[in-house]
């Protein structure tokens, strides 16, 4: 192909499939913008800040397992979007950002430049790659590697600086499909360690799974659902893995850890062996690495793709380095031949003690999901919206006492998109624009306190404008949870920076352009949801929420 950088650039995203480019405009970014402005294939998608467009770039990526695409301006424009590129390296979203930087001719002039930045030393400690391109002949294969990296077990983000010189220069390139630098084949995971594994969790009295990110990813819920089924083995959720097996199902725990339900944290508590799978054991999941939750004796059987994640936190039993779908597929054939007549699973003595586990928790929280109190009380939000949305509805929880009180009350049907270890305020909304135009055939809503909605306002802007339907439904209690429930415990009647002033969200979201309603009355909830739903707008509905300190963030067992 002959051509210039620009032209590179554009193809090589278009072989890679690349849909939406997300950005915020600066000069520097412009005569890239014009060259893309007669591709069909690819649609600009412009925010109201850089961080915003990375994060939507992030929640693209995590919805789809593609790659999710940035393109920012320099020095500021792409130091806006650090937080957002920290995010999807620890949610292992595989993202590109794509910064304009200055030419090679002026690069290291420091402080006499306009927007001059060392990006690459910036971005280094939070992408899998780093990387400025200073040759417009080296774009094809450099992007080719950014792609393949970052697609790569574990998935995360990239940072490649284009020299503002490099659009201009011609030259003669080959480019590429993506058959041909990358695969995506995974491996099956050591027979011998497996027929092991298998071994242990048949001859084990209380097993339990800890399903992580992967378990999703990798497209393994119903390998993993047959797995627990065969073995009556309680399946939990790891932190900002929420629904990923459907919470309907009588073996799902729900997510363990800060967050976790009293009948969780029993099962994971009594267990003598867990299957842990694609997980981390991150600080939240395991209440800060002790054995407060994961019990000291419990034998651990750890399954990931990356090794090095293999006995990083726990001591192994058994580490197996692999995929998660093959790995579950070759463990539920060895159960298969070695139980030819298996019990139903609904005889065995450890289901009906999480049965019972699970009827004496939603007795507890009865009153709590049905009050008709005003203002409105966090569980009954939970028990409505559940009610209200598809069962396939992709519903993403944000930080804060609004997460809280989402892993706790609300049932999830499908997989979320969590927030991880990292815990951006204002992310959430963001994400779930992108992975709304990853999935335009599903509702998508995005639940999140007003402290999260006050750092992402602008970009219901960016929703109308190109018309991408997401609800965002908003605890509006003037708080910031979490952190007042601190200080309530901890500095008790000296409140200070909790309290962040919050305009009527329905009034400016509506001069945004989008549907919006403020709601009072538990009984409004439901019809409001449906009406949001109906509109195919942007809709915000803003919830008002009882303030109550014990109200602030769910009993923690």
């Amino acid at each position: 192909m002959e051509g210039n950088g620009m032209q590179f650039i554009v193809e090589s995203l278009k072989l890679e499939g690349v849909k939406y480019l997300f950005g915020m405009s600066a000069t520097g970014t412009l005569p890239l913008l014009d060259c893309i402005y007669d591709v069909p294939e690819i649609q600009y998608i412009q925010s109201q800040h850089e961080q915003g467009a990375m994060y939507m770039a992030n929640g693209y990526a995590r919805a789809t397992g593609k790659i999710g695409a940035c393109l920012v301006g320099p020095g500021p424009g792409t130091t806006n979007c650090q937080s957002a590129i920290s995010q999807a390296y620890y949610t292992f979203a595989p993202s590109v950002l794509m910064g304009v930087e200055d030419s090679t001719k002026l690069y290291g002039k420091g402080c006499s430049m306009h927007h001059a930045l060392d990006a690459v030393s910036v971005m280094k400690p939070v992408t899998k790659m780093a990387i400025r391109l200073e040759r417009a002949g080296r774009i094809p294969d450099l992007m080719q590697m950014a792609f393949r990296t970052a697609l790569s077990p574990k998935e995360g983000p990239v940072y490649l600086g284009f020299a503002r010189d490099v659009f201009d220069e011609t030259a003669s390139v080959k480019m590429l499909p993506p058959d041909k630098y990358y695969t995506t084949s995974r491996p099956p995971g050591d027979p011998v360690d497996i027929d092991r594994a298998v071994k242990l969790l048949l001859r084990a009295e209380n097993p339990v799974a800890l399903a992580g990110v992967e378990v999703g990813t990798s497209g393994s819920i119903q390998e993993l659902i047959r797995l627990s089924e065969l073995l009556c083995m309680p399946v939990a959720a790891a932190e900002s893995n929420k629904g990923v097996v459907p919470e309907s199902h009588p073996l799902a725990l729900g997510v363990i850890g800060i967050t976790g339900r009293p009948y969780a944290h029993k099962a994971v508590r009594e267990a003598d062996v867990i299957l842990a799978l694609g997980t981390p054991f991150t600080e939240f999941t395991t209440w800060r690495f002790g054995h407060s939750i994961i019990p000291e004796k419990a034998k651990i059987i750890h399954v990931d793709l990356d090794a090095s994640e293999l006995g990083k936190n726990y001591p192994l039993e058994i580490g197996i380095v692999g995929s998660i779908k093959k790995v579950l597929h070759a463990m539920i054939q060895e159960v298969q031949e070695r139980r030819k007549n298996p019990s139903p699973m609904e005889e065995h003595p450890r289901f009906k003690a999480l049965m019972a586990g699970k009827k004496t928790w939603e007795a507890a929280m009865q009153a709590h999901k049905n009050s008709d109190k005003s203002p409105i009380m966090p569980g009954r939000l939970m028990n409505d919206l559940r009610k209200a949305l598809p069962d396939d509805a992709l519903v993403v929880g944000a930080s804060g006492s609004t997460h809280a009180w989402f892993d706790y009350c609300f049932e999830s049907l499908t997989h979320t998109l969590g927030i991880a270890c990292w815990h951006p305020m204002g992310a959430e909304y963001c994400e779930t624009l992108g992975a709304q135009l990853a999935m335009p055939d599903k509702a998508a809503v995005c639940l999140l306190g007003d402290g999260s909605m006050m750092m992402t306002l602008a970009e219901i802007a960016t929703a109308v404008k190109y018309n991408i339907p997401v609800l965002a439904v908003v605890r509006h209690n003037a708080l910031f949870g979490n952190m007042r429930h601190t200080q309530n415990i901890h500095f008790p009647d000296r409140f200070i920076g909790t309290d962040p002033p919050v305009p009527h969200l329905a009034n400016t979201a509506r001069e945004l352009g989008a549907h919006s309603e403020r709601i009072s009355r538990p009984e409004e909830i439901i019809p409001s949801v449906r009406r949001a739903l109906e509109s195919g707008r942007p809709s915000l509905l803003e919830v008002m929420i009882d303030t109550s300190p014990e109200f602030l963030s769910p009993p923690r067992s």
